[in-house]
């Protein structure tokens, strides 16, 4: 799969709160960590993780989407909009840092300042 196919489809399967496919981008024993929570490691439990975090919003849309990679690694910076079930939005630049194993994500590593997101 090309490069910027797979970062766009990483991204289509978070803004459609697909816990399952974004799992899929994961290897079997990989591991996410969101800011400055605690990592969460292998599919089922990044699924469980994420799906909570979906729930937890109305809706999530990034934008912006820069990248650079390395034969085993690949930055992502951008915007991401978070609507929160209230209606009221916040957009934060991010930064990911994606540890690539065999054309799946291994250590995906959010760089988030999320301190408000849950504040309206």
């Amino acid at each position: 799969m090309e490069l910027k196919s797979f970062v766009t489809e990483v991204y289509q399967s978070i803004d459609q709160a697909d816990a399952v496919k974004f799992a899929s981008y994961l290897t079997p024993t990989g591991s996410f960590r969101f800011a400055n929570h605690p990592p969460v490691t292998g599919n089922q439990a990044v699924e469980a993780f994420v799906d909570g975090f979906f729930k937890s919003l109305k809706g999530i849309r990034h934008s912006d989407l820069e990248y650079w990679a390395t034969e085993e690694v690949l930055f992502v910076n951008g915007t991401v909009t978070y609507t929160r079930h209230n209606d009221t939005t916040l957009a934060l630049p991010f930064s990911c840092t994606w540890k690539m194993k065999e054309l799946l994500i291994d250590q995906y590593l959010i760089f988030i300042d999320s301190s408000e997101l849950y504040q309206s």
